[in-house]
């Protein structure tokens, strides 16, 4: 499974954006401290253009709605 383009939200927010990755690399975290809990990761905004950092444990997933899954 790829997540490459896995959209996300901020959560308390407004903003939705995509966990920005390179292109055929694995998972961009970048840790911030030893602890793990406290790594960050790259998000892009389509609608501005711009990525922007955020710790992963303000980040949700946007389900999107695909057939008939509910």
């Amino acid at each position: 499974m790829s997540y490459k383009f896995r959209t996300v939200r901020v959560r308390g927010t407004d903003l939705v954006g995509t966990i920005a990755r390179k292109h055929g690399s694995g998972s961009e975290i970048y840790e911030t401290s030893k602890d793990p809990s406290t790594s960050v990761v790259p998000v892009f905004f389509q609608a501005t253009g711009e990525v922007r950092f955020f710790d992963r444990s303000i980040l949700e997933d946007v389900v999107t709605p695909a057939g008939e899954h509910s």
